[in-house]
């Protein structure tokens, strides 16, 4: 009767047992699906942060394409270039071999560019960095009907995206292409610049994917026309996908979207430019990021089966042995052994001993597992909260939030209330420097993150992080010190980075935020600040988040170029300064931002370039050993930029000038006496002289006034009246034969004027002169 009611109670155990395997089963399919959903969630917020850098990057380029080029189409050989008519013929005109040369020097200038062409509606000429072509024998033309459309829908510019370039000049190679109708405000434009620039460049920017996978990166115009394909993923009908893409509506949710693609099944995350409208795609593929998720499920498996068997085999434990081992395995979870002064448990038979050993060592192994996950996530929390940082400075709070679920309690990155970012970029170095562009630009900007973060610690709570071009560091300070300190604090970074890595570095200053969801505004702030800098100084610290001024316009000064032009050309000093202040006075007074000023500048630059080139090509003599172009991108004020015109450029371009003039003056004044003593005794006029020696009249007539202080005739009627005494003396020619002999066709003409110069008449002279 005993055992009877012993196998039952021990039936019922086993039974119990056996109904709790459907929780702990339901558990661990409750677990798996919640990490593939973590998985999937983290797969579309890696992607995003990815996509959210290689967007920043893309339009930054295509931005500086579009201000490039815009300041290369208001050079003064541009604007001639536009106004030319049906004649003269382009071909025949210098300025096309100027404009020509800076073509090649914009192609080269930016890396990305593959080719700029220049084509002129009325003449139906593309001139590019090499040749003048006929429109009709150019064989890369697939941009005029863009343009055709354009000026029929009066667009200022556009993106062509894709292109495929026709003929020798791309090799049929995909291109993203920007035209610029000229002039700016037409009816129907006269040229139009085209420039094109590499897809393989764009390819290049992305070099790694979320969970190291071969994914791949595809760019769409917002036409859905393939721009970009990048990766080790190579998609055959990218165009599907972008269909796909554009079809499926529920792309902003937490979880990337699903696809089944001919390279298998992807986790596709999308994202708009809004600025150029390009669909930025990312594919990773779904195996290789699930695949942890796999080995979370068999592992779930077999850890349910081996329960499964344990609850079997305890079933035949009695219930008061099997009391006594589950305050065992108490105990152990508790990490206690038995507390002194307890009854000791009753000896268990040696099946028993066996079966809890088994629990025990397996529900301590569990207890090192999760030790070792905390301390992996505990390893992971530095990256976690660079994405977090990087997903604040960009303004995606999608990729803020794994970082606001799931950091600790205790970590408070902030606890002051106003943000400030600095932006760090390298200036550009020389063959010597200790740093080079490119090569050690990441170690570079590393240091100045370590550098600025021992700088601050003790004053504000700083994080810094590291892009591909630049190091931003955060500042979070008291509302107090937020005007005050946040340039005192880029000051002491630049001036210990010039001093501990002998290397100069240019930090803009953000505007400060009371909002850590707007730090992504402070950030833009200094990055546009770095882009108006332009061209950069280096070694300095400039601020960003000046008030939004509605756009001024104003024309470039031609007038007081045209009359420091005048007054450089005929050495006036005094004129060439006043004309000199007058043309930054007036820049300076038009409230026009300094990136303006300085390209006007350097337009000013160019023209007395070439106003020099005109006498000396090379300028070796005029500026030995100088590069202007090189100290002129150094200057970053307006007034030093009219100091450094008004001593560099002006004064050694007078002084260069004026030693020609006067080198030139008595070459004309040899010349021109060499021509009166051979040919005094011909018809000689001052029209004839200026003819023979290529000059006009007026300005041999000045310069023989500066040179003799007398006019042409007077110094021709004193040679002759010299040659007509000396034949006087030594001859026995009459009059009318001397007056023939020195170029004056009678007697009485010589008489005349022998008497107004000497006073008598030639015989009286020759009398006096015999007695």
């Amino acid at each position: 009767m005993k055992l009877v009611r012993k196998l039952i109670r021990q039936r019922q155990i086993a039974l119990l047992l056996l109904l709790s395997i459907v929780p702990v089963f339901g558990f661990g399919t409750f677990s798996y699906y919640t990490s593939l959903r973590l998985i999937e969630a983290e797969v579309k917020r890696t992607s995003e942060v990815a996509i959210a850098q290689m967007k920043e990057q893309v339009d930054q380029l295509l931005r500086q394409i579009e201000e490039v080029t815009g300041q290369f189409s208001l050079q003064a050989g541009m604007l001639q270039f536009v106004k030319t008519q049906e004649t003269p013929l382009l071909g025949t005109l210098q300025m096309v071999n100027d404009i020509r040369r800076d073509l090649a020097n914009f192609s080269s200038s930016i890396h990305a560019v593959d080719s700029v062409y220049l084509y002129h509606r009325k003449q139906q000429l593309v001139l590019t960095s090499n040749v003048l072509f006929d429109l009709d024998s150019f064989t890369d033309t697939s941009w005029m009907p863009t343009l055709r459309q354009a000026a029929v829908e009066r667009k200022s510019k556009l993106w062509i995206t894709p292109r495929a370039m026709g003929g020798d000049v791309g090799k049929g190679a995909e291109a993203l292409t920007y035209v610029l109708p000229l002039p700016y405000f037409y009816e129907e434009p006269d040229a139009a610049l085209i420039v094109n620039i590499k897809t393989g460049i764009i390819a290049d920017m992305i070099r790694s994917f979320p969970f190291d996978s071969r994914g791949g990166l595809l760019i769409f115009s917002p036409e859905g026309q393939t721009i970009v394909q990048a990766g080790q993923l190579r998609v055959v009908k990218p165009n599907a996908i972008g269909a796909m893409l554009a079809g499926d509506t529920e792309t902003g949710g937490s979880r990337p979207v699903k696809l089944d693609t001919e390279a298998g099944e992807m986790y596709v995350t999308t994202e708009r430019s809004a600025t150029y409208g390009f669909l930025y795609a990312m594919l990773i593929p779904a195996d290789a990021a699930s695949r942890n998720a796999q080995l979370l499920r068999i592992w779930i498996v077999a850890a349910t089966a081996v329960l499964s068997l344990l609850s079997l085999f305890v079933a035949y434990f009695n219930v008061r042995r099997f009391q006594s081992g589950l305050r065992s395995i108490f105990l152990t979870l508790r990490g206690k052994g038995e507390e002194d002064g307890e009854e000791a448990q009753e000896p268990f038979d040696a099946d028993y001993a066996e079966g809890f050993t088994r629990i025990e060592n397996g529900i301590a192994a569990l207890l090192k597992e999760m030790g070792d996950v905390r301390s992996q996530w505990s390893s992971q929390l530095p990256v976690l909260r660079d994405h977090f940082l990087l997903s604040a400075l960009l303004g995606n709070n999608a990729g803020m939030d794994p970082w606001l679920r799931q950091k600790p309690a205790e970590t408070e990155l902030f606890p002051d209330p106003v943000f400030c970012v600095l932006v760090a970029e390298m200036d550009a170095t020389g063959e010597s420097a200790r740093f080079h562009s490119g090569e050690d630009t990441r170690l570079f900007l590393f240091a100045v993150a370590n550098i600025s973060q021992e700088l601050m610690r003790d004053k504000f709570a700083t994080e810094t992080v590291i892009s591909r071009q630049h190091v931003a560091v955060i500042l979070n300070m008291p509302q107090h010190e937020a005007d005050r300190e946040t340039v005192r604090a880029a000051e002491s970074i630049r001036y210990a980075v010039s001093s501990y890595l002998k290397q100069s570095v240019t930090i803009a200053v953000g505007r400060p935020s009371t909002d850590f969801s707007e730090l992504s505004v402070s950030y833009q702030d200094a990055l546009h600040a770095l882009q108006e800098n332009w061209p950069k100084a280096g070694n300095e610290v400039v601020r960003g988040g000046r008030e939004t001024e509605a756009p001024i316009s104003v024309p470039y000064p031609a007038e007081c170029e045209s009359a420091l032009l005048a007054a450089i050309r005929e050495g006036n000093r005094g004129q060439a300064a006043r004309e000199l202040s007058a043309f930054f006075d007036g820049l300076n007074g038009s409230r026009l931002p300094f990136a303006l000023i300085k390209t006007y500048a350097m337009q000013l630059l160019v023209s007395v370039i070439r106003l020099l080139q005109e006498y000396d090509p090379d300028l070796t003599l005029t500026f030995p050993g100088r590069s202007l172009y090189a100290e002129f991108a150094q200057l970053n004020a307006s007034p030093s930029i009219c100091d450094w015109f008004s001593e560099t450029v002006i004064e050694q371009g007078i002084d260069f000038l004026n030693g020609l003039k006067r080198l030139r003056m008595e070459t004309i004044m040899e010349r021109t006496k060499k021509l009166i003593e051979e040919r005094y005794a011909q018809d000689l006029s001052l029209q004839l002289a200026a003819d023979q020696l290529g000059i006009s009249p007026s300005y041999l007539s000045e310069l023989i006034k500066q040179h003799w202080g007398e006019t042409f005739i007077a110094y021709v009627t004193r040679y002759r009246i010299g040659k007509a005494k000396n034949l006087l003396l030594k001859t026995e020619l009459n009059i009318a034969d001397i007056a023939v002999e020195i170029g004056y066709g009678n007697a009485t003409h010589l008489i005349r004027v022998f008497k107004k110069s000497e006073g008598m008449t030639p015989g009286e002279f020759r009398l006096r002169s015999r007695s």
